[in-house]
């Protein structure tokens, strides 16, 4: 299974060097509607919606997302997030990053698409279950495997988002981050690096082993001479890059070696 990843070139040289692929804790995605924290149904009274606000910030604390896209040709995606068509994109084979395994993704990639919604789906919600409300194995704000069982408390969890964000085609890994820190850099969901980035939030870098990216898609509006310099420092075979075709807003990609 292959999905991608737009970015900015200082981004993608990060990538290529360390080897990795960033989560950022679910309290930090830059859309106030994208986290579920207080549930406003009838059924919820005071304490209630309390625990469960609680809950939800345990595990909006404890949980990272990694935010992918099924698609290196989506025009908006390139403007949005590829650095206004100047960044690129890379195609990462999820199965070999180990980014599928059932054991230490707590919603594995074949499990994360995204469910875009007109209004939020509220009901039932109460976060996960801890192990003393009959849940084995689950405690606030720590899940390792995934939970087959849990699956519509993981969607409406990580999974949904506002329907004006349908245009992204988002697929989302979750891990938990839970005992990570200063000391601790392995739990079981992996190997992380800790960036500290300037608005105080973390962004854990995940360790992929190798071979993993599978292809380098350069926008449009890409520095020449960087791509090629990115090409030629990691050896990087094969890659494309972007080209117009007139009458057309479709975006679209010859191989880079010709550019």
């Amino acid at each position: 299974m292959r999905l991608f990843k737009y970015m900015s070139l200082a981004s993608l040289r990060s990538i290529l060097q360390h080897n990795t692929i960033g989560f950022s804790r679910a309290k930090d995605l830059n859309d106030p509607f994208d986290w579920p924290t207080a549930p406003d149904v009838p059924d919820y009274g005071f304490f209630e919606s309390l625990t469960a606000t609680l809950k939800g910030n345990i595990w909006a604390q404890n949980m990272g997302v990694c935010s992918m896209t099924r698609s290196a040709a989506n025009s908006l995606m390139w403007a949005h997030y590829g650095d206004k068509h100047r960044g690129a994109v890379i195609e990462i084979d999820v199965d070999a990053a180990g980014l599928m395994c059932a054991d230490t993704n707590a919603v594995p990639a074949h499990f994360g698409s995204v469910i875009y919604l007109n209004q939020p789906n509220m009901s039932q919600y109460a976060g996960l279950p801890n192990a003393s409300e009959g849940a084995p194995g689950v405690s606030v704000g720590q899940l390792f495997p995934f939970r087959m069982d849990y699956y519509q408390q993981l969607q409406r969890l990580f999974l949904s988002k506002p329907l004006c964000w349908a245009y992204e085609e988002e697929v989302r890994i979750v891990k938990c981050l839970h005992g990570l820190g200063e000391s601790a850099v392995t739990n079981q969901a992996g190997e992380f690096s800790i960036v500290e980035r300037g608005d105080g939030s973390s962004m854990y870098a995940f360790h992929m082993p190798e071979q993993c990216i599978t292809g380098i898609y350069f926008g449009i509006n890409a520095n020449v001479q960087e791509a090629q310099r990115i090409a030629s420092d990691f050896g990087i075979k094969g890659s494309m890059i972007g080209l117009k075709q007139r009458g057309s807003y479709d975006v679209n990609f010859r191989p880079f070696e010709k550019a």
